[in-house]
């Protein structure tokens, strides 16, 4: 979810879904279809190396603040369905102190996320343990600087976000793998020239990260992994076309056992 959650609700306030001039409606729906060579989620790669589409219908409710949006991510290797996974979002996001160069946008969300095709847990007598399905939920906090820093007709945006996993392993509390990741965030995106005919805006630009987990799903509290992406995209025909490559150094085996290096390609209309 790392990149479509964050990608989908802070760029209508960061990079202007829409020609910079646009003013927002009341109320506009958005879809978001991205392929991705994998499934990296805060961290974790979930299901191998193998590529996912993750697909998302959202409604903003403008002069609120908040947003509605459900999420599923599909393998596109269809025996690899028990890593297929659902989620249901209420968002917030909204800008403060617009006219001073400490604009900040607040942003927060509560996720409940599935796995419905998760495999029952068999022990070595062959006896079914458990066959409740991978669900939990995500909340999620954090704030953006917008125009603190300048860099280059543009700004360079610093984030700090902070999620909190719920999640008990086949139901039982005993099996509390619930936890907390912290996220240092660093983004750029400027406009460029526009080559793509029927374009009304062109950008590039690209994030970085430093994240701490304190045990969420086993992992040993500590640094966990740092990511890397270079980001383009284009507005045409009331859409977005983006695409990006993404890297992650993992700090730990539960994580992903090696560095990851993975693209996306996504598509969001806004109606």
């Amino acid at each position: 979810m790392r990149k479509v959650i964050f990608i989908i609700y802070t760029f209508i306030s960061i990079h202007c879904l829409g020609t910079p001039s646009e003013v927002p409606n009341e109320i506009t729906y958005l879809v978001d279809v991205t392929w991705a060579s994998k499934y990296m989620m805060g961290g974790y790669k979930i299901g191998g190396d193998h590529s996912v589409f993750e697909i998302a219908a959202k409604i903003n409710f403008y002069h609120t603040g908040l947003s509605l949006m459900a999420w599923t991510a599909v393998q596109a290797e269809r025996e690899n369905k028990e890593f297929d996974e659902q989620d249901i979002f209420a968002m917030y996001s909204k800008d403060y102190f617009a006219d001073s160069i400490y604009k900040t946008n607040f942003h927060a969300f509560a996720d409940y996320w599935q796995f419905p095709y998760t495999k029952p847990v068999i022990d070595p007598f062959g006896d079914v343990v458990s066959t409740s399905i991978r669900k939990g939920n995500k909340f999620q906090v954090g704030i953006s600087m917008l125009h603190l820093i300048p860099f280059y007709d543009s700004h360079l945006v610093p984030t700090y976000n902070i999620y909190r996993w719920v999640y008990y392993a086949q139901d039982r509390a005993d099996l509390n793998q619930g936890g907390d990741q912290h996220e240092l965030l660093l983004e750029y995106f400027r406009p460029i020239e526009i080559f793509f005919p029927g374009a009304t805006y062109q950008y590039a630009g690209g994030t970085s990260s430093l994240n701490y987990n304190t045990g969420a799903f086993a992992v040993k509290p500590g640094l966990s992994h740092a990511t890397l992406a270079g980001v383009t995209g284009v507005y045409a025909f009331n859409s977005i076309f983006e695409t990006s490559l993404n890297y992650q150094w993992s700090f730990q085996n539960l994580l992903s056992k090696t560095n990851d290096l993975w693209t996306t390609l996504s598509f969001i209309r806004k109606f």
